[in-house]
């Protein structure tokens, strides 16, 4: 079926427009969402290592305490380090601590506070190995002081929660303690007990609070904390700010059966989405272990998930909504454009067809009104060529005869340049340079005393000749590389010293005059096989490209060092405009200039053309790079002596061999 030209033009646009909408808010959703969640768990992580600092934190304050009632009683005779359990308690009120204990070692004398614990592992590594130490334990409830007040504080109910694990128990028999214990030593430097701090982690929420307010602060969302602490005995919460749907903290519910397997059963932490209570939390759980490396519970630290799902989906909710204005708006703009663009194609196919079929003067209607888009320009065109494809028919049989006679003429022209060019260019590189004595003889006062704005004016005017010269020397060595006299008197030549330095300081001025830095980095001592005068025309090529074309106040980089192959490698580099990509293979054509390029200096466009003549004539080569708008590198190569030489006695070898 023939569709006409504006619906297929409408159905494409809108095609189009449709299918780049779709794949934008797919991935716009997408994003989004990406985005949202994990700069939501990237903090959670944050937050797990820092509940976990704190905590370490609290372990070492507790080795300090016991440390320090350890040294107060350390020195004296074995009996007198032990004290009453008036003493003890005092101690503890004073300390903050839920017990402390002082215990003899070589007896089973030992002076408990009220609240003291019975012996634990930490405490028996601490009596035999002498070395304070800290950690986490879990002590049996029935261990917990005789007046039973720690007892019952720790005494913790399970409670059923949605997706924990199956079974376990309903009541905990033991508590988590954080505790510290530290060596008291005699007068003979034996052990003869040691000091026991601790803190009963069952219900302590002073520490959980403390983290959430450092961490998270205080903020609620939706009736529920943002950010939450836990720990964990076992599966089961024993110290929470997690709120349960009672309103009451959450202590005694249990963990889920994944996050169980992964912290408690393989020791890994756990990071995602977890549902803690009541509510999805994005999570964070680490497993706590004590000093022989036992799993004993874990930290968990959570924030909660409606808040960021909220987030996400009032962005998602206006970001639909301006696609959706965008793509309404983009249906009814491609309605308008297609019906537009349609019309004068319809006629332009039928001019078309005209002259295909030989009706050379058919001529479309023009435009209603002087519209200048690129449709009514088009149409203008189709007229012209139809007209100019009747002139040429007739003009080209007269033409054939004359292109022979021009192809002849142009070949004698392009003799008499360049010898015309040969003889002018010596003629002015003469008079310029006698133009240049005189000019610098009365600048420098020699013929009467100069005033300032005289002399600024005479270095405009030696700006200008300096200019002229470089014009003559590049149509001079064009005239003899056309004409095959250019000659390479090649020998060793130190490039810094003999070549580069020499150039630099010709061009200071140019360079200070633009405020260029100028930075110099070649291997020392390389030495190329080359003609000293006519590696300056390189070196001055480039670097005085660099001056005139490069960022004003920019760098310049010169850098060289030996290669494989016996060449040596060059890089000129300075921040500016660059090329752009599309003119980079033109770069070294001769007379080419780059059209966007604004020039303080117009060139002649044969710098670069002569560079790459010469160094091709010393067997190297030249290449450039550039970011268009940021820099641009020369990078060229020139043998080195040893290269040469080897190539040397490999040809008059091959002579040998052929004579023979």
């Amino acid at each position: 079926m023939d569709v006409p030209l504006r619906h297929r033009l409408l159905g494409a646009l809108v095609g189009v427009v449709l299918l780049c909408s779709a794949s934008m808010i797919l991935a716009g959703t997408f994003l989004l969402n990406r985005m949202v969640l994990r700069e939501a768990q990237r903090r959670v992580d944050l937050a797990l290592k820092t509940a976990h600092a704190m905590l370490d934190r609290r372990l070492e304050e507790a080795l300090r305490v016991s440390q320090a009632v350890a040294a107060g009683r350390t020195g004296g005779p074995c009996a007198s380090r032990l004290c009453s359990a008036e003493e003890s308690r005092d101690l503890r009120d004073r300390l903050g601590y839920d017990f402390v204990e002082i215990q003899g070692r070589w007896d089973d004398k030992s002076s408990k506070g009220e609240g003291a614990v019975s012996t634990s592992p930490l405490l028996n590594k601490v009596l035999r190995d002498g070395v304070p130490a800290s950690g986490l334990c879990l002590v049996p409830l029935k261990n917990l002081g005789e007046d039973g007040e720690l007892a019952e504080r720790a005494a913790i109910r399970v409670l059923p929660t949605p997706y924990a694990r199956p079974g376990g128990p309903s009541v905990l028999t033991e508590a988590l303690v954080l505790e510290a214990a530290s060596p008291i030593w005699d007068e003979t430097g034996r052990i003869c007990g040691a000091v026991r701090v601790g803190t009963i982690l069952n219900r302590n929420f002073d520490f959980v609070d403390f983290v959430r307010e450092n961490i998270f602060t205080a903020a609620m969302y939706d009736g529920k904390n943002l950010g939450t602490v836990t720990l964990f005995q076992g599966d089961v919460r024993i110290t929470t700010n997690v709120i349960g749907p009672d309103g009451e903290r959450a202590v005694g519910t249990r963990v889920s059966a994944e996050v169980y397997d992964r912290v408690l059963v393989e020791g890994q932490t756990w990071t995602g989405p977890a549902f803690v209570v009541d509510s999805w939390y994005l999570s964070a759980y680490k497993p706590l272990r004590d000093i022989e490396g036992n799993i004993l519970g874990m930290l968990y630290v959570g924030i909660l998930k409606k808040r960021y799902d909220d987030m996400r989906n009032q962005a998602v909710a206006l970001f639909l909504l301006v696609s959706a204005v965008g793509v309404v708006g983009a249906v009814f703009f491609s309605l308008w454009l297609s019906s537009r663009l349609a019309r004068p194609l319809v006629r332009l196919t039928a001019g078309a067809a005209e002259v295909t079929r030989g009706n050379l003067s058919y001529q479309l209607p023009g435009p209603s009104r002087a519209e200048r888009d690129e449709i009514h320009k088009l149409t203008r065109a189709f007229n012209q060529m139809v007209t100019a494809l009747r002139e040429r028919t007739e003009e080209l049989g007269r033409s054939r005869d004359d292109l022979q006679k021009t192809a002849n003429a142009l070949q004698q022209w392009v003799q008499n340049y360049l010898e015309a060019l040969e003889f002018i260019t010596h003629e002015l590189k003469n008079q310029i340079a006698a133009m240049k004595i005189n000019l610098l003889a009365v600048r420098d006062g020699y013929v009467g005393r100069v005033s300032e704005e005289q002399k600024e004016a005479l270095d405009d005017v030696g700006q200008a000749i300096h200019r002229a010269e470089e014009m003559i020397l590049n149509y001079l060595n064009l005239s003899r590389i056309e004409k095959g006299e250019l000659q390479v008197r090649a020998r060793p030549v130190h490039v810094e010293s003999d070549v580069l330095r020499p150039v630099l300081s010709n061009l200071r001025g140019r360079l200070e005059a633009r405020r260029m830095q100028v930075e110099v980095d070649c291997q020392e001592d390389l030495i190329v096989q080359a003609d000293p005068a006519l590696l300056q025309i390189v070196w001055e090529n480039l670097l005085g490209n660099a001056a005139k074309y490069g960022k004003q106040g920019g760098r310049v980089r010169v850098s060289g060092r030996r290669i494989e192959g016996g060449l040596a490698e060059f890089h000129v580099w300075n921040d500016g405009p660059g090329v752009p990509a599309d003119q980079m293979g033109r770069l070294f054509e001769k007379f080419f200039r780059i059209p966007s390029r604004v020039e303080q200096e117009r060139g002649t466009g044969l710098g670069l053309f002569l560079t790459r003549e010469i160094l091709r004539r010393h067997r190297g080569d030249i290449r450039a790079e550039s970011e268009y708008g940021r820099w641009i590198d020369f990078i060229f190569t020139l043998p080195v002596p040893d290269a040469l030489l080897e190539v040397g006695r490999s040809d008059k070898k091959a002579g040998t061999n052929d004579r023979r």
